[in-house]
């Protein structure tokens, strides 16, 4: 099955994207395909720790460089949202790919299941 998890709020403030992560990552342990999308204001969360600490924000990347080692590989954000909070793309971690609406939309209706948080 394919997992998609959409992430749409910054990490600051709730303890929801913890969650997010943790919830993916156990998806992740049986061998499930996730994919993970960070989107409107959750492309905050992708933010290097010095950038982050720069808007005086807590990093969140720790968890999110993680997630590699966990064959979670399959990780964008929505380009459209980036250019509009005119987030440098050099800003956010590097195994993060940008996608376009469309390609956004193909991935969601070839998922098995998709949760937003």
């Amino acid at each position: 099955m394919h997992f998609v998890y959409l992430f749409t709020r910054q990490a600051y403030g709730h303890s929801l994207a913890r969650e997010a992560l943790d919830m993916a990552l156990a998806t992740a342990a049986f061998e499930q395909t996730v994919s993970l999308v960070f989107l409107n204001d959750g492309i905050y969360q992708l933010l290097t720790a010095k950038d982050a600490q720069d808007i005086d924000k807590k990093p969140h990347t720790g968890p999110i460089n993680a997630l590699p080692l966990y064959d979670v590989t399959n990780i964008f954000y929505l380009n459209e949202d980036r250019q509009a909070r005119h987030i440098n793309q050099q800003h956010l971690v590097a195994h993060a790919s940008a996608i376009s609406l469309p390609d956004f939309k193909n991935l969601i209706s070839s998922a098995d299941r998709v949760q937003s948080f």
